[in-house]
Parts: C-alpha cells; structure tokens; sequence
C-alpha cells in the first residue's frame, strides 16, 4: 500500500509483507543479515549486534535489572515496553537515515524477547506518531518526514519477512480484507502496521499499492472481500474518501462489504465515520483487529 506495483496480486498472510514495502529498495540494505553465518562479516554483524545490546538495548530496557539482565530479560519480555526514552533514541536513528543501527537496535529488543505486536504497536507506531508531530510543528520538512516514514516502512517489513519467516499462521474461513491507501496519500505507514497485525491474527490481506480509484473499484468487483479498508492523511481526502465508498458498496462482489476508515482525520474524530458512509475505525492496529472481527461477525449475522 505503498509503492506502484501490480494491482490485483493476492498476497497471503506468508507474502503480502513483501509488496507493502517495494520502497525499501530505494532506501539503505544492510547485508550483514544476509550472509553466511561462518562468513567474517556475518561474525562482524554479530559483533556488532552484540556491542548494540549490551550498549543500548539492555540500559535501556532493563536498568533495573542490571545484575541480572540476561535472565530477567527473558523472564519478563511479556511486560517489555518501550518508553519515550526509546521512541526517541529510534526517531534519531530514522531521520538521521542510520538504517543499520536502527535494524540492530530493533533486533536487540526481539533478542531480548520484546514481542513483535508490541515492537509494532508501542515503538514503531509511536515513532510514526513523533515524527508526524514534529512535522507539525514544523521541527523537521515534509521531505524528512517522509523519507522516515519510509525507512520506518523498511524496517517493519523486515521484522515481519523475519517472523513470519519463523511461523506460519493459518488463515481463518472468510477472513479476507482489502487494505488500501486513498489514491494520492503518501505516508501510509499506519496502514501496513494495521495490515501486519491482521496477517497475524490469520487474515488473508490484499493489498494494492499505488492503486488508483478505478483499481480499487475492480478489485472490490472481482474479488470477495469481507471488510475493505481505506485510509486517508488529511481532511481534504474525506469527500474523495466517502465518494470511493458509494461506488465500492454499489459494486462489490460482497454487496454486504464492511468498510473500515483510518488517518488522522479520524483521530479523535469518530464522529467522520458516519459522514463517509463507513463502518467503523481503530485507534491502532490491536483495535483494527477487533474492529474487522466486530464487522465479520455482523456480517455473517446480516445485520
């Protein structure tokens, strides 16, 4: 929900993270995590791995623990959570484009046994919210801003190829949604977490990126699809938002689709949901997960 690529290929709960982040290209590769593991730059990389979480990860995560950090990371992961301290360490890494020590940190605080959904939700996604603020309040340029949001979309690509590179989650009978960016909206990155979060709970997830209204219309007629979901950045998208809705209610193979909306005109503003003909919206990933079983079960239920 990115980049252009082809509009209409099925992505699955093994595959669709690798056409959410067709961008990561353009941006810095850290090859260390590619290489033999006897080779002596992967022994380089672990080194460096190493050094990061006993430099960072550790004094940052467990200082109260620190005579027993090894064993009290792993006890605990479940309770890990980062705080401002880390959000702002990572947002450093991002916008100064240090791709590689930002993977290392980030693969520091799964080695400690930090879940993913909680990498996700409680440090990417807060690190997305940090630089849409400091945009704001015009401390960085829309070019910076991007260009992190991008480098954030690399970087939850990777934790996802690598997760589910270790388990394989079954998708659920009927569980099936299109996840789409409204044509023209960039920062999309609030999108693949929610798309992410999905896959992980056994949903099949389409995804179309670059996708222009009319791509978005044959997918919905051509396919079936329990819940589509469209997000939108600004308020300027919302009549756009609730016209593509009309049409995707009028032509979608499922006549009983549930639409689901997400982006900061949202935020806060649950009242939008109703004015653009939609079903509902989620505050973060965990609740669109909620959100999108609500919607399945009321459709099955036909109301």
């Amino acid at each position: 929900m990115d980049s252009t690529l082809s509009i209409g290929t099925r992505t699955s709960s093994r595959t669709g993270a690798n056409q959410a982040s067709s961008i990561g290209s353009a941006l810095v590769e850290d090859d260390d995590m590619t290489e033999s593991t006897t080779s002596p730059t992967a022994q380089g990389g672990r080194v460096a791995l190493l050094r990061t979480i006993e430099g960072e990860v550790i004094p940052r995560l467990v200082l109260a623990h620190r005579s027993h950090v090894a064993d009290a990371a792993c006890e605990n992961s479940r309770s890990m959570r980062p705080g401002a301290s880390e959000v702002g360490h990572l947002t450093e890494l991002v916008i100064a484009g240090r791709m590689a020590d930002a993977k290392a940190y980030l693969q520091g605080v799964l080695c400690l046994g930090m879940p993913t959904e909680t990498v996700f939700l409680d440090l990417l996604s807060p690190v997305a919210r940090k630089l849409g603020a400091m945009w704001e309040y015009d401390h960085i340029d829309f070019v910076v801003v991007t260009l992190g949001l991008r480098r954030l979309q690399q970087l939850a690509h990777q934790i996802s190829e690598t997760d589910e590179a270790a388990e394989i989650i079954p998708t659920k009978p009927g569980h099936r949604a299109l996840l789409v960016a409204l044509p023209g909206e960039q920062h999309v990155f609030g999108t693949q977490i929610v798309a992410a979060m999905l896959r992980r709970s056994g949903w099949d997830i389409w995804d179309a990126p670059g996708a222009s209204g009319r791509d978005i219309l044959e997918l919905s007629k051509n396919e079936w699809f329990a819940v589509v979901g469209l997000s939108i950045g600004a308020p300027e998208q919302m009549e756009p938002l609730a016209l593509i809705i009309r049409q995707i209610r009028r032509q979608s193979l499922n006549r009983a689709v549930r639409i689901m909306v997400g982006g900061h005109p949202f935020v806060g503003h649950p009242e939008r949901v109703a004015l653009v003909g939609a079903d509902a919206t989620a505050v973060d990933g965990r609740d669109a997960v909620s959100k999108a079983e609500r919607l399945l079960e009321l459709m099955i239920q036909g109301n």
